[in-house]
């Protein structure tokens, strides 16, 4: 017999320490990692506690049984609880250890027994915990547990607590009585849990998914300087519609920089509290991007964090592989209403690896993502089971638009002044640079920063100010380092030709419509209908009245690209001093491909003033274009073409020439491979001598724009265009005359002040219009300007 007991003494020894080393390792565990049931983000306790949790029980009743498989699967949980044992107080005064366990502890479980009211220390903390909850603000709460007792018995209706209570009246006096019985008034009417018609296992289920719901609402980190765009986050949240029992998926996407996440984060910190588990995902796209071995071992990490935040730690060690990740996740969740954020995705698969079905998750759940790139909203999200009803159809969207100036201004104030508004000096500084960046969020909080830190080390008001003004400068040359790092993103996963049309599009087409750059690119093989959709499923452009938009720090990066990656070889100039002193060196380079001679790199819609010609009248010689041999790109006003060009640009595939005068003095000039001829606002007429040149080389050309030719009453002949697909005539305010060679395949359109007119199928013959009829020519030019 003493043997026996002997090894049971040594056996409870042993159990007694592995239990000591299992709680040592989940305090450790949870420094590193948050709950299984809390969001991954969130590091340790809030700030200002020291326990998330306070467990007030009578030990006789409940300590060795619901409380202890409590207190554990709350560990479990990562919540940092403090139980106490009151049956080893001495004193009648809260203090010390206890007293501080108390004041530091966000949520109080009272757990009333029977035997609750008979014990002193039980009552004390109760009373001090309404106290501490009437100073807290809202920021503690109380979430009473009736163990074996009704409400009424604690809202002393029934006398088994006035009982209990009454003998303690003798040794403490009335008003300890009265504040105790206050008090447990007070908790006895707040919403909790009795354990009627339940088990213990599902109550401690319920107080644990309860508890996680408080401790994760509002728990993702925002930034320091926050300005939130109100309307956006409402427009976000009427799609979501937490209370609607389906399951949705909603894809947050814009640009870089455009605060996608922090748009993210504010919306699930406003609704996380709805969810039974939530999680957060950062930076997906970056832990992903390090070849196919580090995306296998990625997805799996995914997976494993992903399964901890909604309460599958038990299990995320035995992941085998993808496939078995995605199956658990989908076991763990199906039951349960989640909401999971998966932050910057850039590809279908990595939705489909970590929240592939809407059948995956319980009733409720929602699915938010980030992306810069539009196919994943295209994403087949619907579950292929016919009984889930009710389900929305397809991804819901949102497109977060740029920041409104004001709200731009606010937030650079707040990064460069710590204040909401400029200080006096800097008010036009700070609006020219928040315009200058086109009010993008990161854009105005790196270069706020930058000025605020680099400031803080000057001395002098005007030291600072030239500081400025040299920052403001320096945004010419194109984004900040930490904006482009995350522009570039998107420029890098586009494919060659993709890039080239990107660049064309920085460089010379922002705001332009569409139509004439892709005549070019058909005929140079970029593709350049699957381009543009590349670049608009990257949130690189946008077509609007099918015209191309682009951001100004987009367009910006696209610059700098060209002027940083091939400083010498000049392939695109969209400066007119450059591309001057380019030409007058003649010095031969096949690596140009576009060149802007006008004064800002690009078109002007409206009809030039004298004024818009002044320092563009540098004239072109053979051996510039021939120096050349490679050009596909020539924009140029107020400038002539003198001498013989003996046909030596082959390659021209667009020239826009705004002619300043009547005369042409080139010989020879002959462009074999030109699709594009745009005359628009030039002063020519009917005699030009550039008609028989052109004519020469129309085989190809498939448009000709003559938009806002005021001095030609009749067209050239077009006998010789026979590939010519688009004639405008927009504004050509004296032409009477059509000329009868056109070919009915030609779309063309004449547009006056208040009308236009679209050729019919067919109708081949010379026309005259009635606005041109009838009217003088200075009211013509007045109605059409």
């Amino acid at each position: 017999m003493g043997l026996i007991a002997a090894v049971a003494l040594i056996a409870i020894i042993l159990a007694s320490m592995l239990c000591v080393l299992v709680l040592r390792q989940l305090t450790r565990t949870k420094k590193s990692q948050r709950s299984p049931e809390a969001v991954l983000s969130v590091a340790d306790v809030p700030p200002g506690y020291e326990y998330e949790v306070f467990l007030n029980f009578r030990g006789p009743d409940t300590r060795d049984n619901f409380t202890d498989c409590l207190y554990y699967r709350l560990r479990l949980a990562g919540v940092h609880v403090f139980r106490d044992n009151e049956e080893l107080r001495v004193g009648e005064e809260i203090r010390g250890e206890l007293l501080k366990a108390l004041d530091k502890s966000q949520i109080y479980i009272p757990i009333f027994s029977k035997g609750y009211a008979t014990s002193l220390w039980c009552l004390r903390e109760v009373a001090h915990m309404v106290e501490s909850i009437s100073k807290s603000e809202g920021k503690k709460e109380i979430l009473p547990i009736f163990f074996d007792v009704d409400p009424d018995d604690v809202k002393l209706k029934t006398k088994l607590y006035k009982k209990a209570i009454s003998k303690h009246k003798k040794k403490f006096g009335s008003d300890a009585l009265k504040r105790w019985e206050d008090a447990l008034v007070k908790v006895a009417h707040l919403k909790g849990w009795e354990l009627k018609g339940k088990g213990h296992g599902e109550l401690i289920e319920l107080v644990v998914r309860e508890v996680l719901r408080k401790l994760n609402a509002g728990n993702v980190d925002l930034p320091e300087y926050l300005v939130e765009d109100h309307s956006q986050i409402k427009y976000i949240l009427e799609k979501l519609e937490v209370d609607s029992d389906d399951v949705r998926y909603l894809g947050i996407h814009g640009i870089g920089g455009i605060g996608k996440t922090v748009l993210a984060k504010v919306v699930f910190n406003k609704v996380s509290s709805h969810f039974d588990g939530v999680c957060f995902l950062n930076n997906i796209r970056e832990s992903l991007q390090h070849g196919p071995k580090s995306l296998q071992h990625g997805l799996i990490k995914l997976h494993k964090e992903l399964l901890a935040s909604l309460g599958g730690l038990g299990i995320v060690d035995h992941i085998k592989d993808i496939g078995d990740g995605m199956h658990r996740i989908k076991r763990v969740c199906q039951t349960k209403k989640v909401l999971i954020v998966l932050d910057d995705l850039d590809k279908q698969e990595q939705l489909k690896k970590l929240a592939g079905k809407s059948d995956w998750f319980g009733s409720g759940s929602r699915i938010i993502f980030t992306t810069r790139n539009l196919e994943i909203l295209k994403t087949q999200v619907e579950s292929s089971n016919e009984e889930v009803l009710n389900q929305p159809k397809g991804i819901l969207a949102h497109e977060v638009h740029a920041m409104e100036f004001g709200r731009a201004l606010e937030l650079f104030c707040k990064h460069a002044f710590k204040r909401d508004s400029p200080l006096e000096g800097y008010d036009h500084l700070a609006k020219e640079i928040v315009c200058k960046v086109g009010m993008l969020p990161l854009a105005i909080e790196v270069i706020s920063s930058h000025l605020y830190y680099q400031g803080s080390a000057l001395e002098q008001h005007c030291d600072n100010q030239k500081l400025w003004e040299d920052t403001l400068k320096q945004l010419d040359d194109g984004p900040f380092k930490d904006v482009r790092d995350s522009l570039m993103i998107s420029y890098e996963g586009l494919e060659i030709k993709q890039k080239e049309v990107f660049l064309d599009i920085a460089c010379f087409f922002t705001y332009e419509n569409q139509t004439y750059p892709i005549i070019m690119w058909n005929d140079c093989n970029y593709h350049p209908h699957s381009a543009i959709n590349a670049l608009h499923l990257r949130s690189l452009i946008k077509i609007v009245d099918n015209g191309f938009l682009m951001h100004d720090q987009v367009r910006d990066l696209g610059r700098q690209i060209i002027l940083e990656e091939y400083p010498r070889k000049y392939h695109r100039v969209w400066i007119h001093e450059d591309a001057v002193n380019l030409l007058k060196k003649k010095e031969r380079n096949e690596d140009v491909k576009a060149l802007s001679l006008t004064s800002d790199g690009c078109r002007f819609n409206l009809v030039p003033e004298k004024s818009a010609f002044d320092g563009c009248n540098h004239n072109i010689v053979p051996k510039e274009l021939a120096a050349l041999p490679n050009l596909r790109f020539l924009q140029a006003r107020g400038i002539d073409f003198l001498g013989n060009f003996k046909n030596i640009v082959s390659k021209l595939y667009w020239l826009s020439w705004e002619v300043t005068h009547n005369k042409f003095y080139a010989e020879n000039l002959y462009f074999a491979s030109l699709v594009v001829l745009d005359l628009s606002y030039s002063n020519i007429k009917d005699d030009w001598g550039g008609w028989s040149q052109f004519q020469q080389m129309s085989k190809k050309l498939k448009v000709l724009d003559l938009t806002g030719c005021v001095f030609l009453t009749r067209t050239p002949d077009f006998s010789n265009f026979l590939s010519l697909e688009i004639l405008r005539l927009d504004w050509c305010i004296r032409l009477i005359t059509i000329d009868c060679s056109i070919d009915c395949r030609i779309r063309y359109q004449f547009r006056m002040a208040a009308f236009m007119f679209e050729k019919d199928e067919g109708n081949a013959v010379a026309t005259s219009y009635e606005d041109a009829a009838g009217t003088s020519d200075d009211e013509r030019e007045r109605r059409a300007l």
